[in-house]
């Protein structure tokens, strides 16, 4: 595939675990050059695989990647959240991962990945959607704002 063609979207499989656990891994250095908060411990790559595994197995979960030349070169991850039975609104979806190999990048696949994750969520009654983005994070800020995300909640933090 060359870089104009779409990549191949589809359902992630068990077989992807590791190559899913690599691209998280760079999404996490990413972040914890923005602020060490987002830092893994040494020993958090087996256990990125075994995340993989569970959300594979987790029916309110969904993963879906990205191929380029039979490459998985970004991938998604996405969550049906319950609210309370007093809330009006009974579920959302939450777009917890979304990753793209840095060579990759400006040709589709994030906004593709995306778009997956909306029909799923249609498909499950979900009518809105949110993403946790990192304050410092500019890059993925334009990235939900062009996708017609806005501010909702603000999370602050204290350090201690």
């Amino acid at each position: 595939m060359n870089a104009g063609e779409p990549a191949a979207i589809r359902a992630a499989r068990r077989s992807d675990a590791g190559a899913i656990a690599e691209l998280w891994n760079l999404l996490v250095a990413e972040h914890a050059a923005l602020d060490p908060a987002f830092a893994l411990r040494p020993d958090a790559g087996i256990a990125l695989e075994g995340e993989v595994a569970r959300a594979l197995d987790d029916a309110d979960t969904a993963l879906w990647v990205a191929e380029r030349e039979a490459r998985v070169v970004a991938f998604c991850c996405a969550r049906i959240a319950r609210a309370a039975p007093p809330v009006a609104e009974r579920s959302r979806l939450e777009i917890t991962e979304l990753a793209v190999e840095p060579t990759a990048r400006r040709r589709g696949d994030g906004r593709a990945l995306v778009e997956a994750a909306f029909a799923w969520a249609r498909e499950r009654g979900a009518s809105r959607v949110e993403v946790r983005v990192a304050a410092r994070n500019d890059a993925g800020q334009a990235f939900w704002r062009r996708l017609g995300f806005n501010a909702f909640v603000d999370v602050l933090d204290r350090r201690l």
